[in-house]
């Protein structure tokens, strides 16, 4: 079957290829596997990272409603606190000058009667 040596060696040679061949298939499948399995793990960090985009949008969107809210609410608080402070100045200033019109009606009064007391005197006096 073997006559020479060069026919060994070519048998020898071509185990090793086997061999080589085999290695180098079997390397190339977890290779693949690898590969697989990386586009995997970056397909799940896309699809967590894209719910946390949507997730911090909406949390945005409510922070810009609910901003818009008490700005709505805090221009109504302002104009709510003008206005009662407005209704109680009046007020203040209807009691003040409802008690300054009595003094002042009281002051006519007297500056009235004053005035006919002396009138009466000076007609008395004309009288004589």
């Amino acid at each position: 079957m073997f006559s020479t040596s060069q026919d060994i060696l070519y048998l020898v040679i071509s185990f090793c290829i086997i061999w080589v061949t085999v290695f180098l298939c079997w390397m190339l499948y977890y290779v693949m596997r690898l590969l697989r399995n990386t586009n995997k793990i970056v397909e799940e960090f896309r699809s967590k990272l894209n719910v946390l985009t949507e997730t911090l949008n909406y949390i945005r969107g409510k922070v810009e409603h609910i901003s818009g809210i008490m700005t709505l609410a805090s221009g109504g608080v302002t104009e709510l606190v003008k206005k009662v402070v407005s209704n109680k100045a009046k007020q203040w200033i209807d009691k003040g000058t409802d008690d300054f019109d009595e003094a002042a009606k009281d002051a006519v009064d007297k500056a009235v009667s004053a005035t006919a007391t002396k009138m009466k005197k000076v007609a008395r006096r004309i009288r004589r």
